[in-house]
């Protein structure tokens, strides 16, 4: 904030709401997965805290706020992550979740920063190209999928959202806990990460388990978790089962074995050595 209070050459700030269960922190991949270091949390309460005051900031100092919706789209809320969060952004970009899936992209926001072009040079027009500008089949979807989110079906799956996935997490970690495995599960609403509660170095194996198991994680080697809005119970309870037989099986192969002496630091020093050693073998 006090960066964007005192430069006078900003001209936007984009914000990706899913930075909301780590701020400040990468997104996780592979090679985050070498030992147990990754650490995820969501205070919905905070979060909403901090962009209000990055809204403040962002109007006096004339800044437009960007939200970035292309991941979770209407996910959170129907109004998406401004409803979420009770901030209006100045400008909002979505992508295939408005054509039910068809390849579109959206950028949408207040009138004053959509403008196209300078008054004092009125046909010097900044074009938006793409390959399905406008096409009548994905504009078709879009019309679809926004007519449904205002029927009673979809305001009775969004009416306890927040409720419903943080139970079933909280779920989901009680099971893990009770049998014994160092696994866990961050979310926001239902997009998890899956976290490791001891040091390990071998937990890029899990995906591979569970995979084996029945599920395959979104993204490979990130531990992401992405569930569709209208999961039953039931089939909750399925990756719940499939997930906990998945990583007792490779606890029961010995790749979570403890080792008072480990750290994930010691970890870290320990890959550096091995791939120092490889470079100069």
């Amino acid at each position: 904030m006090k960066v964007l209070s005192s430069r006078r050459d900003i001209a936007c700030v984009l914000v990706n709401p899913l930075q909301a269960l780590h701020p400040n922190a990468g997104a996780p991949g592979d090679s985050a997965l070498v030992d147990s270091s990754r650490r995820a949390a969501f205070d919905r309460a905070a979060y909403a805290a901090w962009l209000g005051k990055l809204r403040k900031v962002c109007t006096e100092r004339n800044i437009a706020l960007i939200f970035d919706e292309v991941f979770v789209g209407f996910r959170l809320a129907r109004g998406g992550a401004q409803e979420y969060f009770g901030v209006r952004a100045d400008i909002v970009t979505y992508g295939k979740t408005l054509g039910g899936g068809l390849p579109v992209g959206v950028v949408c926001g207040k009138h004053a920063w959509m403008k196209r072009f300078r008054d004092d040079r009125p046909a010097d027009i900044c074009f938006a190209r793409g390959t399905f500008n406008s096409h009548p089949y994905v504009m078709g979807a879009m019309d679809a999928f926004l007519d449904h989110l205002e029927t009673p079906e979809a305001a009775a799956l969004y009416a306890n959202i927040d409720r419903v996935w943080t139970d079933r997490a909280d779920r989901f970690n009680r099971r893990l806990r009770d049998e014994g495995l160092p696994v866990r599960v961050a979310s926001l609403s239902s997009i998890w990460t899956v976290l490791y509660t001891e040091p390990g170095r071998y937990n890029w194996m899990l995906q591979y388990y569970l995979r084996a198991a029945g599920l395959a994680l979104s993204w490979v080697g990130s531990g992401r978790l992405i569930f569709s809005l209208n999961y039953t119970d039931e089939q909750f309870a399925e990756v719940l089962e499939r997930f906990v037989a998945g990583a007792q099986a490779m606890q029961r192969d010995g790749w979570w074995w403890r080792d008072e002496r480990a750290s994930n630091k010691s970890i870290r020093r320990r890959i550096l050595r091995e791939l120092i050693a490889h470079r100069f073998k």
